[in-house]
């Protein structure tokens, strides 16, 4: 099976007479004006992929055929037969190079080369260019697997993505062991993929539970590593990414962040281009946000004054870095084009959406918006406390002055997330004679992009101020992310949604067994 192109996602009509097709369902707006049957939309999936099982099977089949004779099977021998016809059985499982370079193709294609996906992570190409990082490849090949099986529903594909993931959290293991191997990039690296395969796999809502203890895992093997990690670029952008990971889980576990990676987030600056250190004061910002949490949870700040002052402190200083973006980090608002008075396309929440520079771009905002979504939710719960401890009138109107302002604020980080959904699912992704394709232009499906949004969405749908409409349109997207990209974690938070999550404080089941039990094994200073 090879990458043939992107194909286009117009209808045939529209195809055929190379006009900008919308897509809407049940008809795009080029079929409705010209007054006939729209003919619908091919599956861009299948396109996009051509199966070259038979062939390479025949390929080698001709070739084994030529390196020796033909055994000839006795034909009373009926268990001789059976295991012939069994080897030559066209199945994926015949040949194993097949499956792994699909799988290769595909990460690639959707986490490091493909659209808005290209650089996301990068700094594996040279970790896997190395034989000897078997941990990296094998990890790499189960999501890649993974991936695929979900989208094809291939159970014989998905064992082959175990037995890959079962290699890699072997190899892993031993590498956690070893003081000099668990510094090495390519570890760390396996670790990530590892955790890739446990969001593409999970079944239940019990996802966080176990994505939280990885990131628990994470975390050790970042602060074992030390600052010399940060010296590397492939050093560098592990540790960006995994730090965005582990403050979600911080925060929903409501515990404290570790001082040294406070101190690692300090020291990455001197290794970051100046136009990128809003990654990581945003960093610092969430870390004290965390910590925040934390204080209240384990009753160090219980004065809801108190409360309500830092939280705004927090929210000033978060609102004060994102006043002077840097251009390469900055986005623009793109209107929706309407027709008789309706949107062209129903895939954008509201009448315009967002482009991006890069996914890098959108990921950074959206972690900016969700911190700030906590912040405002934290001070609404405050205030609903303290104004039925509260007599004065006068203190009663500006506590509730307050709650509506946060409301407001909180409502509009909502709204900004969603507008950046068309984005991340490859809107305006593409260019036509230099001009962006806006709000017609097809959404291609990225999978880095569905990854950066999960956790987003979930806060916003969880935040108390998305309409039922909007938590729907929300639960929409996260499983048309779980079903077009094989991300099974999408789909779990969508059951949770729609289960009625109440809370963003979720306990661990301390009897939860994951991959961060191989963390064990880190030598410590």
């Amino acid at each position: 099976m090879v990458y043939r192109g992107k194909p286009s996602a117009a209808c045939e009509r529209c195809r055929s007479r190379r006009l900008k097709c919308d897509q809407s369902i049940p008809s795009c707006c080029a079929c409705i004006r010209a007054k006939v049957e729209c003919p619908g939309y091919r599956n861009r999936l299948d396109l996009s992929f051509r199966d070259q099982n038979e062939e390479v099977i025949s390929r080698a089949q001709r070739a084994a055929r030529k390196k020796r004779p033909v055994a000839i099977t006795p034909p009373s021998t009926e268990a001789s037969f059976s295991s012939r016809a069994l080897s030559f059985s066209p199945t994926i499982n015949n040949l194993d190079y097949p499956a792994q370079d699909l799988a290769k193709g595909y990460f690639f294609s959707h986490y490091i080369t493909g659209g808005l996906s290209k650089g996301h992570m990068a700094y594996l190409v040279p970790l896997i260019t190395d034989p000897a990082n078997g941990a990296v490849n094998s990890a790499l090949n189960a999501v890649g697997l993974a991936a695929l099986s979900n989208i094809r529903l291939s159970p014989q594909m998905m064992l082959k993505a175990r037995h890959e993931y079962t290699k890699a959290l072997s190899e892993t293991n031993k590498a956690l062991a070893n003081i000099t191997m668990s510094k090495r990039d390519d570890t760390l690296a396996a670790v990530v993929l590892l955790g890739m395969f446990e969001c593409l796999t999970c079944s239940d809502g019990s996802f966080i539970d176990r994505w939280m203890k990885h990131m628990e895992g994470a975390t050790r093997l970042i602060e074992f590593r030390g600052v010399d990690q940060l010296t590397r670029k492939e050093g560098l952008d592990l540790f960006t990414q995994l730090r965005a990971q582990i403050h979600i889980g911080k925060i929903y576990q409501e515990k404290y962040s570790s001082p040294l990676l406070f101190t690692l987030s300090e020291k990455a600056k001197e290794y970051r281009d100046p136009n990128d250190h809003i990654i990581d004061e945003l960093g610092l910002e969430v870390i004290r946000l965390s910590n925040f949490c934390a204080s209240m949870k384990d009753g160090s700040v219980t004065d809801p004054g108190e409360i309500i002052r830092a939280a705004l402190t927090i929210d000033a200083n978060l609102t004060s870095l994102f006043i002077t973006v840097p251009a390469s980090w900055n986005y623009r608002i793109v209107k929706v084009p309407i027709f008789n008075g309706e949107a062209i396309t129903r895939a954008v929440w509201g009448d315009s959406y967002h482009i991006y520079e890069n996914l890098a771009a959108s990921s950074m905002w959206n972690n900016y918006r969700s911190a700030r979504i906590l912040v405002h939710e934290l001070i609404i719960d405050t205030v609903k406390r303290l104004d039925a401890f509260t007599s004065e009138e006068t203190h009663r109107r500006q506590q509730r002055a307050l709650a509506s302002q946060s409301r407001l604020i909180a409502h509009q980080l909502v709204e900004d997330i969603c507008s950046s959904v068309p984005f991340n699912l490859g809107a305006g992704s593409e260019t036509n004679d230099g001009n962006d394709i806006e709000a017609s232009a097809p959404f291609q499906v990225t999978a880095a992009g569905g990854f950066s949004l999960m956790w987003p969405l979930l806060i916003a749908a969880n935040s108390g101020l998305a309409c039922q409409e909007l938590r729907q349109w929300i639960m929409n997207c996260l499983d048309k992310i779980g079903h077009s990209m094989g991300i099974n974690q999408a789909l779990a938070m969508a059951q949770v949604l729609r289960r009625g999550m109440s809370s963003r404080a979720l306990s661990l089941e301390e009897s939860a067994t994951t991959i961060s039990d191989c963390y064990s094994g880190v030598v410590e200073d």
